[in-house]
């Protein structure tokens, strides 16, 4: 059975919907329903040593965004479709009040612009990739120095690579 093209309009009516209710609304359980079953995601951040994730993967990803910015929101700043493919520019970005990626809450805010692109099918998203400013999101809240070297990008990960030996000190501890 061939699969539906969507309009640019059923594109930009998933993205708005996925944004508000998924992203915005914190609503992961939708993620069933509006991501297919066997979703590959192409974005480095996600994935453990950047490979692809599975709408499990996507799923944890925004759960974890979610607990390490607890006032986290995207705002779409453009949507362009084209056949069963949509790309959306955006701004996200909150309070970094707990725990993300294994970095410990700063209580600073920031916020970064990014990029994905959807293709869907059947009113799913099949696939994505994505990408935003990590290192300006970092500095933003204080884990990367601004002025950024390669010194003090080694100072950054040995204090985290610290911070990861005693919390399992403490774990083994206890």
């Amino acid at each position: 059975m061939a699969t539906k093209m969507p309009a640019t309009e059923e594109l930009i009516e998933y993205e708005e919907r996925f944004i508000d209710e998924v992203w915005n609304g914190r609503n992961l359980d939708l993620i069933d329903e509006m991501v297919a079953e066997d979703y590959v995601g192409h974005w480095f951040a996600a994935g453990e040593g950047g490979e692809d994730v599975d709408r499990e993967g996507l799923r944890e990803f925004i759960a974890e965004v979610h607990e390490g910015f607890s006032d986290y929101h995207m705002e779409p700043e453009f949507m362009i479709g084209q056949d069963d493919m949509i790309a959306v520019g955006f701004t996200s970005g909150g309070t970094h009040d707990g725990e993300f990626m294994g970095i410990p809450a700063t209580g600073k805010s920031g916020e970064t612009p990014g990029i994905f692109v959807h293709r869907i099918e059947d009113g799913e998203a099949v696939e994505a990739w994505a990408t935003w400013d990590s290192l300006g999101l970092l500095q933003q809240v204080g884990v990367v120095p601004e002025q950024f070297t390669l010194t003090a990008f080694l100072e950054t990960a040995a204090n985290l690579a610290k911070q990861d030996v005693l919390k399992l000190a403490r774990r083994d501890r206890d």
